[in-house]
């Protein structure tokens, strides 16, 4: 079932290899998989549908009309938006084709839809998450060759939603990670040891 939230939880660590390959008695399924909501891949579909809709209209006037070609129809702005609706709806569309977020033994693997890349972040290089108590957005902390980076995630596209945030919290705190509220604001961070 495509787009459907399977977890499998963690296997002991060391069912994969630094490369990322399994090992033991591990299988593919050694992670949990989070998909995009139904209603994400909808919502980039209409847009797909009204880009396709606008398009063949134009087309339809211009060819029954060749003179309107000189009207707002000419415009560039018309065609830079109806592109901009092509571009974004098919990003939203064929991007909910893959998971959101994948929780495995070595690695996270986040595909926010505002984004063209996909990050793959190490347990060991990841730094903290952020989130607003109660809020729908959380962001990933970590660390890479050119210095600190992060990721925004949209909590709201992700289905098992709270499964994910509760995934992500045990590993952390299975890590080290400590909790600490600073006024509406909620940090999953290492624990800095003084002389360390």
């Amino acid at each position: 079932m495509q787009g459907a939230y399977r977890a499998y939880g963690f296997r002991e660590p060391g069912a994969m290899n630094r490369e990322g390959n399994l090992t033991g008695d591990a299988t593919p399924s050694a992670a949990a998989v989070f998909g995009f909501r139904p209603w994400v891949r909808r919502a980039g579909f209409s847009i797909v549908a009204v880009a396709a809709a606008v398009s063949l209209a134009i087309a339809g006037t211009l060819l029954a009309v060749p003179s309107s070609r000189y009207g707002w129809i000419g415009e560039p702005f018309v065609w830079v938006y109806i592109g901009t609706l092509w571009a974004g709806g098919m990003k939203v569309w064929l991007g909910t084709r893959r998971p959101i977020a994948e929780l495995r033994d070595m690695t996270l693997t986040l595909r926010p839809l505002h984004q063209f890349r996909t990050r793959v972040v190490t347990w060991e290089s990841l730094r903290g998450t952020e989130q607003m108590v109660g809020g729908d957005r959380m962001i990933v902390y970590f660390d890479t060759s050119r210095g600190m980076r992060f990721v925004a995630l949209n909590l709201n596209l992700i289905k098992g939603r709270r499964d994910f945030v509760t995934l992500v919290d045990s590993r952390l705190r299975a890590l080290g990670f400590e909790e600490r509220v600073v006024e509406r604001s909620r940090y999953l961070s290492r624990v800095e040891r003084e002389g360390a």
